[in-house]
């Protein structure tokens, strides 16, 4: 198993922080966010944060991160661990099960496969659920093989206990561990109806095994009762189960017939979750899982093959009743009995040995062993290849992982110069703000963040002191402030996954119409530039610089009124973000606004002449109810009026 395990290590622990993944997920910096409300004394067994996540694997998190750090090592490692935990776990209950020969390859084939290497390289939870079920799993299964005795009494009772411990746990680490209860009640089930007199042999145990598994459950249970709205997520996903439940099957059959594929044909489609469509085995192994199948359904009077495949089975459920199947995630449950299906096939095989008169079994096991040898060497070698040059180089994996920003950390934290530095992304008023604090090592620099495809900040920088705006080079910025910066000699530099702008100083920026007056103390317009105003359009950027930073997300208004007063069209802009997240502006940043008003040409055909713009800013906490409450000027009205040229 050493070999095994160092193996294993190494594919879950090289380049964990910046090699693969290539950044930090969003998914990853909200755990990062939960972890921080445990870190406050902010408890509970259920965060309904980030569409709800299960309690248990976040306290785990945020013991690495009081350890450790705020970084993406601190949020890693537990994952990690819990991968090589995993395998270890699997071979303790491949052996209880069948013998060592099998568990020896069921675990060589865990510690290479991408599947449970990937997501053990990730911040997220999922993969701790095989892991507390595997533990579950082992424990009950010693405590029913060993035969009823009054000498083993207590520690068969014990095993039981301890099994409905982890399997009452299990329920905390992921959403899909919702199979485990199925899982048990069927067994349980089949058991009554083909060992029954071990089961009632063993009633007292398998009692014991339910209250414990009820009763370490039971706080969940009562707090998803109580708060039915906590887990919205499911009602966005299980869309197949809804058909199910009103009588169209089709969708659940055709989701299993993807998951039965997935195996050896086509694999998950979401390149966040694998490099996509990969199945999981190569088509050596998943011909040995196909094989497999028959010889378990043949033994399902055997307990350990009805165990084993009943796993697997109620494994799969979770992506069955779900959409976007087959995947990876929702299965995740299968890992501790994964590998037994073709290690099966060949430990059945390898005993042909000792009936081939010309075939030793030594000779056999010699052979048998190479075998496994140039197996793994394979797939540590398909592992790698995916893990570390295909599924990192994905657009769409640079996109989820943001890579963009990532890499802008890294090179903010090797230059020397500080200052102020403009960060655009995609989320400027939720997660970019977490995500560079936790890739950037340095806190000398003042960071102000925007969206390139629709704004611009120019932050405030000492005399003669450059600006530097970065942003990532797949997020495309707004053409009409490329041209404004070239316009100002800003110097482009690309550098590979994100893009950087320096000016020599700060701009003098000249609008159309200027203007001059706060709003609310906390911004002030500057003014205001048409750039065009066609027969369906009306388009416009508006300057603004920060006074002060706002306590709470703010929302930008422009509207196109005619000489009447009456409304021709209108725009909404700036931050539309939850007031939990830190404020993404600077005292004296410039912000520009690109605004896109469309004109119906009946309306504008009945406007009165002069046209003006009607700006005004107002607090997203408001609304609704409507009206929202807006910031008002020095003037004491709650917008500003600005008539435009005719």
């Amino acid at each position: 198993m050493l070999p095994i395990l160092f193996i294993a290590a190494f594919l879950r622990l090289y380049g964990l922080v910046h090699l693969s993944p290539p950044g930090l997920e969003h998914d990853e910096v909200a755990n990062w966010l939960i972890d921080q409300q445990i870190l406050q004394g902010n408890h509970a067994v259920y965060f309904t944060d980030a569409y709800g996540h299960e309690a248990g694997f976040h306290y785990l998190q945020s013991a690495f991160i009081s350890l450790l750090g705020d970084h993406a090592l601190a949020l890693r490692l537990p994952a990690a661990f819990a991968g090589l935990l995993l395998i270890a776990v699997s071979f303790a209950l491949a052996r209880r099960l069948f013998d060592l020969k099998t568990a020896r390859f069921s675990a060589a084939l865990l510690a290479v496969l991408f599947f449970p290497v990937f997501y053990s390289r990730l911040g997220l939870r999922a993969i701790t659920l095989p892991l507390v079920s595997g533990v579950s799993a082992y424990f009950w299964w010693r405590g029913w093989r060993n035969a009823p005795g009054e000498s083993e009494h207590r520690r068969r009772r014990t095993d039981f206990l301890l099994a409905g411990l982890f399997a009452g746990l299990s329920l905390y680490t992921y959403m899909a561990a919702r199979a485990v209860p199925i899982f048990y009640a069927l067994f349980i089930l089949y058991l009554a109806m083909f060992h029954w007199p071990d089961l009632k042999a063993r009633r007292h145990n398998i009692l014991l095994f339910c209250l414990i598994f009820a009763a370490i459950a039971a706080p969940l249970i009562i707090y998803l009762q109580t708060n039915p709205g906590a887990e919205f997520r499911i009602s966005e996903i299980d869309v197949p189960l809804r058909a199910m439940l009103s009588g169209d099957l089709q969708p659940v059959l055709s989701n299993g017939l993807k998951i039965v594929g997935m195996f050896g044909f086509a694999g998950d489609p979401l390149w966040r979750q694998n490099v996509a469509h990969l199945p999981l085995f190569d088509p050596f192994v998943a011909a040995l899982f196909y094989l497999s199948l028959p010889i378990f359904l043949a033994r399902l009077r055997d307990e350990r093959y009805a165990f084993v495949m009943l796993w697997l089975t109620t494994a799969a459920v979770p992506s069955v009743v779900t959409i976007d199947a087959p995947s990876s995630i929702r299965i995740i449950n299968s890992l501790p009995i994964l590998a037994l299906f073709p290690a099966v096939v060949i430990h059945n095989s390898g005993r042909l040995s000792t009936v081939i008169n010309k075939l030793s079994t030594k000779l056999g096991e010699n052979c048998g062993q190479l075998g496994l040898t140039i197996l793994i060497l394979y797939y540590i070698g398909l592992t790698g290849r995916a893990l570390f040059q295909q599924w990192p180089r994905s657009d769409e994996v640079q996109f989820v992982w943001q890579s963009g920003l990532t890499q802008a950390a890294g090179y903010l934290d090797s230059v020397e110069l500080s200052g102020p530095v403009a960060v655009g992304g995609w989320t400027p008023e939720t997660m970019d703000v977490p995500t560079m604090e936790l890739s950037l090592s340095r806190e000398d620099l003042k960071l102000s963040y925007f969206d390139p495809t629709s704004s611009l900040i120019i932050p405030e920088a000492a005399a003669g002191s450059p600006v530097r705006i970065v942003w990532p080079t797949i997020l495309e910025m707004d053409p009409v402030f490329v041209w404004q910066l070239s316009q100002w000699g800003a110097l482009l530099e690309v550098k590979g996954a994100f893009s950087l702008y320096t000016l020599p100083a700060a701009p003098v920026i000249q609008l159309e119409y200027p203007m001059d007056a706060q709003l609310g103390g906390e911004v002030e317009i500057v003014g205001v530039d048409v750039l065009d105003w066609g027969d369906n359009s009306l388009d416009l950027v508006s300057v603004w610089q920060v006074k002060a930073v706002s306590e709470y997300p703010k929302r930008l208004f422009v509207q196109l009124l005619d000489g009447d007063g009456r409304l021709l069209a209108e725009n909404y802009a700036l931050d539309r973000a939850d007031a939990r997240y830190q404020p993404h502006w600077q005292p004296g940043d410039m912000i520009l606004q690109h605004h896109s008003l469309t004109l119906d040409q009946e309306m504008m055909t009945e406007a009165s002449k002069p046209y003006a713009l009607r700006i005004g800013i107002f607090d997203a906490n408001s609304c609704p109810p409507v009206p929202c409450r807006n910031l008002l000027t020095n003037a004491g009205e709650s917008f500003l009026i600005l008539p435009l040229d005719s």
